[in-house]
């Protein structure tokens, strides 16, 4: 079995992982999306902490349910549309041969599309005199990605070599039942927690095939006698997690929010099982088979926003810290040692402006808001192989773009949010009924 196949893979699931709805040059994202729910949400980029005022504050901002004057029914559904890169081949090191698919001076890339149309959240927030109580689900991540390597290429000593060609797939899910409440804690400062039952789905499984040395430049066949070996990463498991956000409404026109979100913490078994082509041991045979923690990140941040005096217009700000270097830092697979890879934490910057108009029936409300998802994968350490260098470097930044409409009646609200960037797509819908 090649060391060289199995970290490579591991690497790329790590990647998968930590790179939500980026923009990367490299290979693929896990679509983890650290946004709030909700098309007014999203019309507004996401800067949502310091407003706070409908139903997804159950989750966005908890402290911001106290808002609330009537109870509340809410239902999202969203369309998503991913484009995910990968690398799939190309030459990492020395010149092309010409011959077969080594025909190209650099990485070759592949696609994975992914589209999806799910009822995203839905709640019920009931309200009293100094304190609320909400109930919601929410769909946090929902995906299959499928890619491949086949035919990268470098030079180590001299000699030619080839990376092992995989073929892979991940799927995930990942669902949030949550109970969320808030209380005053005078006129202007309001505090909520909340907690969440998770349940995580996780299997990502991928063959590594052996090319044979008179085929060392044809592209692979994948055929079952040349399966070397069968890795997969697998997580069936539910628990809790808790948030948490306190709302500060210093005047009639400014007001602050913070919050705190638990990443969900599953344990993750990862088996590598040798396949007819490996020659050390017998097809079948379980050569390595542990388990490991998976921490996904937690997140914390804080929003300002200003309310016109008349109420026609309002700005909002947002700024988040997402700590992605949880996800290496509490790994124990013997194959990986995460001081060979770095993977900092990010921080997402947003903004959003709503305009209102308030003598229309039903009242009008416009949206807009972009913000900014920073570079945040892994990147191979110094003493890494020619291979995991050239696959891990460091990426770019990715600026999101995004607009709604919402329309208020006396007792429905219909939201519409839409958010753009250059490989995703999300469109949404939300439904408020208020009695």
């Amino acid at each position: 079995m090649t060391q060289s196949g199995w970290k490579l893979f591991c690497w790329t699931w790590l990647a998968f992982i930590a790179w939500p709805l980026s923009a990367q040059e490299q290979p693929a994202t896990f679509e983890f999306s650290f946004s709030n729910p909700g098309a007014r949400s999203l019309g507004l980029g996401g800067a949502f902490a310091a407003l706070a005022d409908d139903a997804t504050a159950a989750f966005a901002n908890p402290a911001g349910l106290v808002q609330l004057l009537d109870s509340e029914l809410s239902a999202e559904g969203r369309m998503t549309s991913r484009k995910t890169e990968f690398v799939q081949g190309g030459r990492v090191a020395g010149s092309p041969s010409g011959l077969g698919v080594d025909t190209v001076d650099g990485l070759r890339f592949g696609v994975s599309q992914d589209e999806r149309t799910d009822l995203t959240f839905a709640s019920f927030v009931y309200p009293a005199e100094r304190w609320s109580v909400a109930l919601y689900r929410q769909l946090w991540a929902d995906f299959d990605l499928t890619s491949r390597i086949d035919g990268l290429f470098g030079v180590e000593e001299d000699e030619e070599v080839r990376a092992g060609d995989i073929q892979a797939r991940t799927s995930v899910r990942v669902t949030h039942s949550g109970l969320a409440g808030a209380f005053e804690l005078g006129e202007k400062w309001s505090l909520g927690i909340g907690v969440v039952y998770f349940q995580a789905r996780l299997d990502s499984i991928a063959n590594e095939f052996t090319q044979p040395e008179e085929e060392f430049y044809d592209r692979s066949r994948f055929e079952a006698d040349q399966l070397d070996t069968n890795y997969s990463h697998q997580a069936d498991q539910s628990g809790f997690s808790w948030n948490a956000g306190l709302l500060w409404r210093a005047t009639p026109h400014w007001s602050f929010g913070a919050y705190y979100r638990q990443g969900p913490r599953v344990t993750l078994r990862v088996v590598e099982t040798a396949g007819p082509a490996e020659e050390e041991l017998p097809a079948g045979t379980v050569a390595l088979d542990e388990t490991s923690p998976l921490d996904f990140p937690d997140v914390y941040g804080a929003g300002i926003a200003f309310r016109s005096p008349d109420g026609v217009w309002t700005v909002s700000a947002e700024w988040s810290r997402v700590l992605y270097s949880s996800i290496t830092q509490g790994l124990d697979v013997d194959v990986l040692d995460p001081e060979q890879i770095v993977l900092d934490d990010g921080d997402e910057l947003r903004l959003g402006f709503e305009y209102v108009f308030v003598r229309s029936r039903p009242v009008v409300a416009l949206r807009l808001g972009a913000w900014l998802d920073p570079a945040h994968r892994v990147v191979a350490s110094a003493d890494a192989d020619i291979f995991e260098e050239a696959v891990f470097s460091a990426g770019v930044d990715q600026t999101h773009l995004s607009g709604g409409l919402g329309l208020v009646f006396e007792q429905f609200q219909l939201d519409l949010g839409y958010d753009h960037s250059d490989r995703a797509q999300v469109a949404s819908l939300s439904i408020v009924y208020r009695f």
